[in-house]
């Protein structure tokens, strides 16, 4: 049976167990500790020996919540208690606000050290935050007091819920912007308002509108014209299918940006596929 990474828990977001990208039986199941609440997703089929077994976990845990999802069909049960209504993951004192139905909840913890990273070099920085999805690095830019941060993403809601985000904070909206455009057809707005101190681009791997494998190269390719000489680029994918050189190649032989860094994923997403580089000029 599997092994929770279950010690120290609290109110914070924890992944207790990352089986997607590793070995074995139960490749295809992730569970995160979500204060009270037990979360796991089933990425293939339902193993009911999880769920028992959770079932009996939960009764000596901090937990009072189980909640089951099968991902490809995205639906959600509780297994014990009811599903909140209204409930958000924290992270280093920050919340972000969580939807248990929507395919993806509104916060991946993978990305964690990536941003503890643009909060440490965001002071007085003006942030382009490419791909927000619900501006979790916007987040830690505000609270290191960057000048300025936009934040892009082609999903209205998940702009929505990023606005939220600054709101249950406490953060008020003074110098953020929040574009629910395109990225690949916005590159006028976005070199009109350029040039960026510090440049985040963490795509998805496929969606409506964006192929990594092919749009991802289009995005690079105007760094220049995004940049000014000491600006910072976070360039992020999610993908099992490319390697770190990928990504590296792509930056340096389309652009003038040369590697500088890794970030790595913290420990409990350490078998998965995130790729966090950092480059300068």
């Amino acid at each position: 049976m599997i092994k929770l990474n279950d010690k120290n828990l609290d109110e914070e977001f924890r992944r207790v167990y990352h089986g997607r990208g590793g070995e074995g039986e139960y490749k295809s199941i992730t569970i995160d500790s979500i204060d009270n609440i037990l979360f796991v997703q089933f990425f293939d089929e339902i193993k009911e020996e999880i769920i028992e077994y959770l079932k009996e976990y939960i009764k000596t845990s901090r937990h009072n919540i189980l909640l089951s999802k099968h991902r490809p069909s995205n639906t959600l049960k509780a297994i014990i208690g009811e599903i909140p209504k209204d409930v958000v993951a924290i992270e280093n004192g920050l919340k972000f606000k969580l939807n248990f139905y929507n395919q993806n909840i509104g916060y991946f913890g993978d990305t964690k050290n990536a941003r503890m990273y643009v909060e440490s070099i965001a002071k007085d920085k003006k942030v382009l935050n490419l791909f927000s999805y619900t501006c979790g690095f916007s987040l830690y830019a505000k609270r290191a007091k960057a000048s300025k941060t936009i934040n892009m993403d082609m999903s209205k809601s998940a702009i929505s819920i990023g606005m939220k985000n600054h709101s249950i904070n406490g953060f008020d909206m003074k110098n953020i912007l929040f574009w629910p455009h395109n990225i690949l057809k916005s590159f006028s707005k976005i070199k009109k308002n350029a040039p960026y101190d510090i440049i985040i681009i963490d795509p998805p791997t496929y969606q409506t509108n964006f192929i990594a494998k092919n749009d991802y190269l289009k995005i690079i390719q105007r760094l220049d014209t995004f940049s000014h000489q000491n600006t910072t680029i976070i360039a992020c994918l999610n993908s099992p299918d490319y390697d770190e050189e990928f990504l590296k190649n792509l930056v340096e032989n389309n652009s003038s940006f040369k590697f500088k860094e890794k970030i790595a994923n913290p420990d409990e997403y350490k078998n998965g596929s995130l790729k966090t580089l950092v480059f300068n000029k």
